[in-house]
């Protein structure tokens, strides 16, 4: 008999070392991800403001950090952003956001709307039905990154303006990353309306371009362009309808003033009904398109399909067809 109690007693004596194993690794977990919670937390202020940049500052009101066990995630009821020296103020609703503790470069966050703001500049307001954003970051700031949004609407009101915008769209993503040296951006936006755009919608809106040796742009504090800069635009396309659009891709340059200068090809399709479409805007453009009408079958360089492309070339927002003047791009 009491040979035939030792392997009971042997394998209760494992499942018991089994269970304290198990006890011991959930307890060191559990310990390990409230330590790393509570760093987070800590660096948190620091990280905020290495996003703001200086003279500027970045708040995460009632930060919480959960997700225990297997994720971190970082909680706020609501965010701010203030920088003394652009004198501008943002404002938004409350973020929540998660990543697995296997990939923690990797971030997924969701903000509720709306976000306002307010500078020397004017003041404008953005709100949306639904944001998402999903991220892979480094030490410096942004690898790549993308936004989609669903209905969300654009006001800003500046005295730069001649009348208010509110601009709106039914969906709206946004997509950006590092390329080696470049920085690449995508935008892609439907059903695109409203004001100045009362008499025009948009079915779909698409930018594609690179920015060359500019990756630098996706580093922390995120800044704009500043000074010259090369732009390879891929495609700018504009839909009206299925049959009528509007197509722009070519090396871009915008100078220190910002002004424009590049060789482009424009591709239009049914170019009737986009002169049309102009005049609704402002007669000026319809009457610009009606000029160049009847030049642009005679142009065409790409022959056996349904639209006409036409090469341009700008300089210094001065648009010329060959030797034909055109007339000016606005100033931005």
């Amino acid at each position: 008999m009491p040979q035939d109690t030792r392997p009971a007693k042997s394998g209760a004596r494992r499942f018991v070392w089994l269970a304290v194993g198990i006890a011991v690794l959930g307890l060191a977990w559990t310990a390990g991800w409230h330590f790393v919670a509570d760093r987070i937390e800590t660096r948190l202020p620091g990280s905020l403001q290495q996003l703001a940049g200086r003279e500027a500052r970045a708040e995460c009101a009632n930060a919480d950090i959960r997700g225990f066990p297997f994720r971190f995630g970082l909680f706020c009821d609501g965010i701010s952003y203030s920088s003394a020296r652009s004198g501008m103020r943002a404002e938004g609703g409350a973020l929540r956001s998660a990543a697995q503790f296997y990939r923690p470069n990797h971030i997924v966050s969701e903000l509720d709307g709306p976000v306002s703001f307010s500078g020397n500049a004017g003041e404008g307001r953005i709100d949306w039905q639904s944001l998402q954003s999903s991220m892979r970051v480094t030490p410096r700031g942004l690898d790549r990154g993308s936004i989609e949004s669903r209905k969300i609407s654009f006001d800003l009101d500046s005295r730069a303006l001649s009348s208010r915008v509110g601009l709106r769209a039914e969906r709206l993503t946004a997509h950006a990353r590092k390329n080696g040296p470049d920085a690449d951006i995508a935008i892609y936006a439907e059903g695109v309306g409203g004001s100045p755009l009362d008499q025009v919608a948009f079915d779909r809106l698409t930018l594609e371009a690179t920015l060359p040796g500019r990756a630098a742009l996706l580093d922390a504090p995120f800044r704009g362009p500043q000074g010259a800069f090369d732009l390879d635009l891929h495609r700018f396309l504009a839909e009206f309808d299925e049959s009528t659009s509007l197509e722009i891709s070519g090396p871009i340059r915008v100078d220190e003033v910002r002004r424009i200068s590049g060789d482009i090809n424009v591709t239009v399709r049914n170019q009737e009904n986009l002169a049309a479409l102009a005049a609704r805007l402002d007669p000026q453009y319809a009457e610009l398109i009606g000029n160049v009408a009847p030049m642009l079958g005679a142009l065409d360089t790409v022959a056996g399909d349904d639209a006409i492309t036409v090469p341009l070339t700008i300089r210094e927002n001065a648009v010329s067809m060959g030797f034909i003047p055109l007339g000016r791009l606005p100033a931005f």
